[in-house]
C-alpha cells in the first residue's frame, strides 16, 4: 500500500538551480532578499537583491572560468568546500560556483581539524571558501591533509577576499565575457550540492543532491509554506494554484534567518526566500535578544526554528521587545513537544508548526500548514509534500501496513537524493533493491487523512539540538582509549523545560572488569577534545555486558530503553 500526497501533482521543470532561481520573466528582482543582521561580522555590508545576486554570481563564474584563473579554468564537477558561519552573501558565492560547473560542498564550521581532514579526503576539493573565524581550523586541517589548497574569504578587507574575484569577473563581463553560458547541465543527473549526513547510521556521508532534487524541493516547500512567504516570482506551470494549499499572494513577509546555511534545511529555505522575493535578515549565530531586537526593528513576520530556540523565544525577554509582527514560526530538525508549542503560543501569541525532513530528501518531506493548527490533534509533522509517495513497512515482516499502523517510513519523490558519494554499501542499506524507495529508518504512523506521526527511530543517529551525531564516530574514539573492551553509544532522552533532546551517552565494558566511575572523566575528556561541541560525550555507564541479537549485533534499542 502507498500513501500519496494530498496536494495536486506538480509538473516540475527541468532546470538547473541557477536557471530556476534566475529564470527569465520573474518579478520583484530589485527587492533586497539577503540582509546582514546588525550583529553580523559585516553589519555595514549592503543588502542583496535577486538582481544583485544574479549579476555577482555571473561575474564570479566568469572569473573562475577565465584562462588565467589560479590553477586554470574550473572544470565541471570540481568541488568548492564551504566552511563558514552564515554569511549574507553565501548564496551568490554558491550560485557562482555552480554556474562555473563546480559543486559546493557545505560543511559545518564547528568541525574540528581532524573531522575536516576526513571530509577533505572524501571530496578532494579544488578550493575552500572560509571566513576569518573558520580559517585557523581550515589551515590546521590542510596540514593534516598534506595538500595545499587555494582559499578565499568572505570578508572584503581580507588579503584573499573573494571580492577580488568578483571585481575581475565584472571586468570580464563588461568586456563581453559570457563563459558561464558554455557550461551545460543535465538537471536530473548532475550533482548540484554536496551535503553531509550520518544517513541511517555511521560516520558522516556525502549526500549527492541533483539540480532536479533542489528545484523540486524549493517548489514543494513553497507550496506548503503558503502565506508565510511572499508570492512566488515565477510560476509558469501553476505550481502554486493548489486547491488544497494555503493561498500565497502577499508581498509584505519578512523573515529572520539563523538556520545554518551549511545544513540542507537552511540552504533550501534560503533559496525559497529568493524564489519568493521574501527578505531575510541573516544572523551568523543565534542570540535570543539580538533576534528579538531584529524582529521589533524590522517587523519580521516569520522564522524557521528548532525546539531549543522555541524555548528561548518563549521564556526570555518576554516583556522587553515588541514581537507582535511575528505571526508564526516553523520548527524542524528535532521533535517538538505539545507543551513547548503551547508555551510559545500562550506567552507570545505566536503560532508554531512542525515539519519533518532528512538531508537525503533535499530535505523537506512533510510540513504542517497554519491551517493544520485548527485540528484537535497537532502531534504530527504534517502531510507529505507534493509528488511525494510513502510506504509504511512492518519492520518484522517486511510487509506494507495500512493507516494508523506503525512501521518504517519508505519514501520516493523528485527530491530523493542521487545517492551517497563513493559509498555503495550505504546506498544498498538506504535504498530498496530497485532504488525506487528510500528507507528513512524512522518508525511512523500515517492516519486516514495522511498526517504523519513519528513514533520511534530504527537508525542509530543521535539528534542533539537539531544536529546529527553519528554514534560510530564516538565509538571509534572510545575504543581507542586504553582499557576499553567494547562500547556502544546511544542517545539518552532528556527533557528540559519541555525541550526534547538526546545526549550522546556511552555504555562501556572495561577490559579489566573495573566498573569504577572514576575513569569516566578521563574517557569523556579524551573524546571531547577531538570532536565538535555538539558531538560531545555527555556521560558513561560502565557495564559487564552489552545486549546482542542472535547474530551478534548490539541491541541499541534495549540500551535506549534502559533510560526509561
Amino acid at each position: 500500500m502507498t500513501f500519496p500526497s494530498p496536494y495536486k501533482q506538480l509538473e516540475l521543470p527541468t532546470y538547473s538551480v541557477p536557471e530556476f532561481i534566475f529564470a527569465k520573466g520573474r518579478d520583484r528582482t530589485d527587492v533586497p532578499v539577503c540582509l546582514p543582521s546588525h550583529v553580523s561580522s559585516r553589519p555595514e555590508a549592503q543588502p542583496l537583491s535577486n538582481k544583485d545576486i544574479e549579476e555577482n554570481s555571473i561575474a564570479l563564474a566568469n572569473a573562475l572560468l577565465a584562462h588565467d584563473a589560479e590553477g586554470g579554468p574550473w572544470e565541471k564537477g570540481q568541488v568548492a568546500l564551504f566552511y563558514s558561519e552564515n554569511q549574507h552573501d553565501f548564496l551568490q558565492v554558491a550560485l557562482g560556483v555552480i554556474l562555473a560547473g563546480g559543486v559546493p560542498a557545505l560543511l559545518n564550521p564547528q568541525y574540528k581539524a581532524a573531522e575536516l581532514e576526513h571530509v577533505l579526503k572524501q571530496i578532494n576539493p579544488r578550493a575552500l571558501i572560509v571566513s576569518k573565524a573558520s580559517l585557523p581550523h581550515a589551515q590546521e586541517a590542510l596540514q593534516l591533509y598534506g595538500k595545499e589548497l587555494p582559499y578565499v574569504l568572505y570578508e572584503e578587507d581580507a588579503e584573499h577576499s573573494y571580492h577580488k574575484l568578483l571585481e575581475k569577473g565584472r571586468e570580464l563581463v563588461a568586456n563581453g565575457s559570457q563563459a558561464h553560458t558554455s557550461v551545460s547541465f543535465s538537471p536530473a543527473t548532475d550533482v548540484a550540492i554536496y551535503c553531509f549526513s550520518s544517513g541511517t547510521s555511521g560516520l558522516p556521508k556525502v549526500v549527492q543532491l541533483s539540480h532536479a532534487n533542489i528545484v523540486a524541493n524549493i517548489i514543494q516547500s513553497t507550496v506548503m509554506l503558503g502565506g508565510r512567504v511572499n508570492k512566488p516570482t515565477f510560476d509558469p506551470a501553476g505550481w502554486y494554484d493548489q486547491p488544497y494549499g494555503v493561498p500565497q499572494d502577499g508581498e509584505n513577509e519578512l523573515h529572520i534567518s539563523f538556520l545554518p546555511q551549511f545544513h540542507c534545511y537552511g540552504l533550501i529555505m534560503s533559496l525559497v526566500s529568493m524564489h519568493t522575493a521574501t527578505p531575510n535578515v541573516i544572523f551568523s549565530r543565534f542570540s535570543v535578544e539580538h533576534i528579538l531586537q531584529s524582529v521589533e526593528q524590522n517587523r519580521a513576520t516569520f522564522m524557521f526554528v528548532v525546539p531549543p530556540i522555541v524555548l528561548a523565544l518563549a521564556t526570555m525577554f518576554t516583556d522587553k521587545y515588541d514581537v507582535s509582527s511575528l505571526k508564526s514560526v516553523a520548527s524542524g530538525a528535532a521533535s517538538l513537544s505539545r507543551e513547548l508549542r503551547e508555551l510559545l503560543t500562550s506567552r507570545r501569541g505566536i503560532k508554531i508548526t512542525d515539519g519533518y525532513g532528512m538531508t537525503e530528501m533535499s530535505p523537506i518531506i512533510s510540513m504542517q500548514t497554519v491551517r493544520d493548527l485548527d485540528r484537535s490533534d497537532t502531534r504530527n509533522v504534517g502531510q507529505l509534500a507534493p509528488n511525494t509517495v510513502a510506504r509504511v513497512v512492518d519492520v518484522n515482516t517486511g510487509k506494507d501496513v495500512g493507516p494508523n499502523e506503525d512501521g518504517e517510513l519508505w519514501l520516493t519523490g523528485p527530491q530523493m537524493m542521487l545517492g551517497y558519494l563513493n559509498n555503495a554499501e550505504a546506498d544498498a542499506s538506504t535504498f530498496t533493491d530497485d532504488r525506487k524507495f528510500l528507507k528513512t529508518g524512522d518508525i511512523v504512523r500515517i492516519d486516514n487523512d495522511g498526517y504523519i506521526s513519528i513514533r520511534d527511530r530504527l537508525k542509530d543517529t543521535i539528534k542533539y539540538n537539531g544536529f546529527q551525531v553519528a554514534p560510530s564516530e564516538l565509538e571509534a574514539y572510545i575504543s581507542s582509549f586504553p582499557g576499553v573492551l567494547d562500547v556502544a553509544v546511544v542517545g539518552k532522552p532528556e527533557v528540559t523545560n519541555s525541550v526534547h533532546n538526546e545526549l550522546p551517552w556511552a555504555f562501556i565494558i572495561p577490559e579489566d572488569g573495573n566498573l569504577s566511575d572514576e575513569r569516566s572523566k578521563e574517557v569523556i575528556d579524551y573524546v571531547n577534545e577531538r570532536v565538535a561541541g555538539y558531538k560531545k560525550l555527555r556521560g558513561i555507564t560502565w557495564t559487564k555486558e552489552l545486549p546482542r541479537s542472535a547474530a551478534g549485533k548490539i541491541l541499541k534499542r534495549e540500551l535506549r530503553a534502559s533510560f526509561k
